[in-house]
């Protein structure tokens, strides 16, 4: 099975080596932020500051022709109308105008550090991301039909932070951290100082439409649609074993043959289901296939399901992607 990167379409390939001008050494997440175009989900970024996560999502917005994308720096103080806008009087007219907020009228939006603000601000990020739309004053106001939001939390710094809810977790289609790079990719980055410190998005061109991902979005639509019951079958098992009330949780073993039992508290939601359908049916779109293999499920889900798993306090050195990569290895692929 190739990798999730391995892209062979020819309209995101070139999108791809665009992005890949600038963000050095993340062609998985870059990959996975394509993908997500094409899902209409979201995405989580776990990193360290200094990562390109900003320069990740206004590569990808200058990328897309007629794209745009905005960002803002989520603070204690950021408040809802921070995010989607808020009325104003205009001096003018003395009626009420609406100043719309950076996540209005955006393609692609970077809410960075979402776990420094309070849970009433990420609320109104919960109603954009479910919904495609915000609310203010009591008026509905239409994200662009072609969105993605980016999410960043850092994972040292937690002094002044906040717990993601799990229902806004749910809300992200996947959740994936950003190691440090190779030195060769540091080599690389440091060799194009100057041009990055600029202006990074002036060294990439717009390659792909608005059309052409409506259409793709399409297409992998269909693919859903058609897929066969031995996928959906194979989806359905591998979720259900996330959860500790189910009985496909139990026959989960460690490579000790121990089970998971009191190790995990939550699993993940049948929201994760429907992630893992559309992200591998987007998986084998780009890699030029028309049909879901056991290999695209199995290879996006560690990603969906990453966030969605709840582990007990109480057992720390418990990792959840020991328990995920154990859930992979024991569910069986029925029919395919």
């Amino acid at each position: 099975m190739e990798s999730i990167h391995t892209i062979k379409h020819p309209v995101f390939v070139k999108q791809l080596n665009e992005i890949k001008k600038v963000v050095r050494g993340y062609d998985y997440v870059v990959a996975l932020c394509i993908r997500s175009l094409l899902t209409k989900n979201h995405v989580l970024l776990t990193s360290y500051p200094g990562l390109a996560k900003t320069t990740l999502a206004n590569t990808l917005g200058a990328t897309i022709i007629g794209g745009v994308a905005n960002r803002i720096q989520m603070l204690p103080d950021t408040l809802p109308s921070d995010v989607v806008g808020v009325p104003v009087i205009d001096p003018l007219t003395r009626q009420y105008v609406v100043e719309k907020g950076p996540i209005l009228g955006c393609n692609i939006f970077l809410a960075d550090e979402v776990n420094r603000t309070g849970p009433k601000t990420n609320a109104a990020t919960l109603q954009a991301m479910q919904e495609g739309f915000v609310t203010i004053r009591g008026v509905n106001y239409p994200l662009e039909d072609v969105f993605l939001l980016i999410a960043t939390r850092n994972p040292v710094e937690q002094e002044g932070t906040y717990e993601l809810p799990e229902a806004m977790i749910d809300r992200f289609g996947a959740e994936v951290s950003l190691p440090y790079v190779e030195a060769e990719d540091e080599m690389s980055i440091l060799r194009s100082a100057t041009a990055l410190r600029k202006d990074p998005t002036s060294l990439v061109n717009r390659v792909v439409s608005l059309d052409d991902i409506r259409a793709a979005r399409a297409q992998v639509a269909a693919m859903v649609d058609n897929l066969p019951d031995s996928i959906l079958s194979y989806i359905v098992r591998l979720v259900r074993a996330t959860r500790p009330q189910d009985a496909l949780f139990a026959k989960v073993k460690d490579a000790q043959g121990t089970s998971f039992e009191k190790k995990v508290i939550l699993g993940c939601s049948p929201r994760a289901q429907l992630n893992i359908a559309y992200a591998a049916a987007a998986t084998a779109f780009l890699n030029g296939r028309d049909k879901v293999e056991p290999g695209d499920v199995k290879f996006v889900a560690r990603d969906i399901m990453r966030a969605r798993i709840t582990k007990n306090p109480m057992f720390p050195k418990f990792q959840v992607e020991d328990f995920i990569s154990a859930i992979l290895a024991s569910t069986e692929i029925v029919g395919a």
